[in-house]
């Protein structure tokens, strides 16, 4: 008996037993069919919960994508929901304390627990205020108000964040799907050449060395083609978890990269930073919080007041030499702020977060000068690129290759000049590919820079 009869017999005894098995149990008949029942309702629940992937509008344009990441962006979500708890504290800063009612029984003997046994007893009600000392509760909403409004910049400055962000991730994603085409086209290049090479030396006319070099060629082609299609991905997921997509959601194709907004005068930038930069608006801000915190700080070293009022019920005895009538009462408490180390060390901390905050002011500003000239140094050479590639080399490869396949299909050129053409021609494709997408990353980045809107 031959190893496959053999191999069927087996498996036809296992499955003949495990029948056999099944037919005298019917209790695990049952089992196996509530658990199958249990396992098709969990994943039909489990189906339920997680929605299909979005459709993506196709071609995949940068306004959709900054549109769906204004509503949906977490992070833009987290600096919107600060923004309006900041802007909540204003009043309440500024507001008096709650008065404070008061209800007691004066006087009461504990032999008769009666209100009139004595002319001592009765009911008091009362009511207090405090009231701090005079500026204090001012100074506290001018800095919960300057609070506010450096919460509200820096939400727009997160706002120009997420759009750099969004629009990088979006550029990626154009330039890889790119990459990708000059790559496929390249290897169809390569395979053509492959071909040529091959009947040359089918009819003796070609080396072996030059098939071996097409294919060698090919190959690494198809390796960075792998490359390309996995930078795909990584772009795809990074534009996803900015937009607060479905991990799975299918990208199509981005519309043109080509950015036509000629260059911005630097130097323009430069000297309205202060006022168009949102981050350093809010610092500016923070500034003005720190001056009336100190102020603050100061004020609470004062005393402040508490001012009372009570109304004493009282009952009518014998013996009382008002007859029963009712008393009234007025006080004022003042705090006495007599440790007053405690409090030139409050001022003094204050002090020190503001110069904090003056210092964390000229340290962004210079920052972001520097982040200004440099995002604007690579915009400037992104420009000269694209000028330099579509103007020259581009042309110059794509005729290079022409006439080295020419020579080659009569000998006059061998297959290591033909191969070194394409090479040629694919790095100039690819590089005008990466400069078309990284003079748009770098306008981005210098809208980001300054705050405003370039284009």
């Amino acid at each position: 008996m031959s190893d496959t009869k053999h191999a069927e017999q087996m498996e036809r005894r296992a499955s003949g037993g495990l029948r056999t098995s099944m037919k005298c149990s019917p209790a695990w008949r049952e089992r196996g069919s509530r658990l199958g029942v249990l396992l098709g309702a969990s994943l039909a629940l489990l189906g339920a919960a997680s929605p299909p992937p979005e459709t993506l509008p196709d071609p995949l344009s940068l306004a959709w994508c900054l549109e769906r990441a204004e509503v949906t962006n977490p992070d833009l979500d987290v600096a919107r929901s600060t923004a309006e708890a900041a802007e909540a504290r204003v009043y309440p800063a500024g507001a008096l304390p709650d008065p404070r009612f008061r209800y007691e029984l004066s006087n009461v003997p504990t032999g008769d627990l009666d209100l009139d046994s004595t002319p001592l007893s009765g009911q008091q009600l009362g009511l207090a205020q405090r009231l701090p000392f005079p500026g204090l509760l001012g100074n506290q909403r001018d800095a919960a108000r300057f609070a506010a409004d450096a919460s509200q910049e820096e939400l727009g400055d997160e706002s120009r964040r997420v759009t750099a962000a969004v629009e990088r991730a979006w550029v990626e994603l154009g330039f890889a799907q790119r990459a990708l085409d000059v790559t496929l086209e390249n290897i169809d290049l390569v395979r053509q050449l492959a071909k040529i090479a091959e009947a040359k030396y089918r009819v003796g006319r070609g080396l072996q060395q030059d098939v071996i070099r097409a294919q060698v060629t090919l190959t690494e082609l198809i390796d960075e083609r792998i490359g390309r299609e996995a930078s795909i991905r990584s772009a795809e997921a990074r534009l996803a978890n900015l937009l607060d997509l479905h991990p799975e959601a299918p990208f199509p194709r981005t519309t043109s990269l080509r950015e036509a907004a000629s260059l911005p005068d630097v130097a323009a930038l430069l000297q309205e930073l202060e006022s168009t930069s949102p981050r350093l608006r809010a610092l500016a801000r923070r500034i003005e919080e720190a001056e009336h915190r100190k102020r603050v700080a100061k004020f609470e070293g004062y005393p402040d007041f508490d001012l009372g009022l009570g109304y004493r019920i009282r009952q009518r005895v014998l013996g009382d030499a008002v007859n029963g009538d009712d008393f009234l009462e007025a006080s004022v408490t003042i705090r006495l702020p007599v440790d007053r180390r405690k409090w030139r060390a409050k001022v003094v901390e204050q002090d020190a977060l503001l110069r904090r905050s003056q210092a964390n002011y000229r340290r962004f500003r210079a920052a972001l000068r520097n982040a200004v000239r440099a995002r604007y140094a690579d915009l400037d050479r992104a420009d000269q690129q694209i000028a330099l590639l579509e103007g020259g080399l581009l042309p110059q490869a794509r005729q290079s290759l022409d006439s080295s396949r020419s020579g080659y299909e009569v000998d006059k050129v061998d297959f290591l000049s033909l191969i070194d053409s394409q090479v040629r021609l694919l790095n100039a494709q690819l590089r005008l590919e990466r400069a078309i997408a990284d003079r748009r990353a770098a306008f981005a980045a210098v809208e980001a820079s300054v705050g405003a809107s370039l284009r």
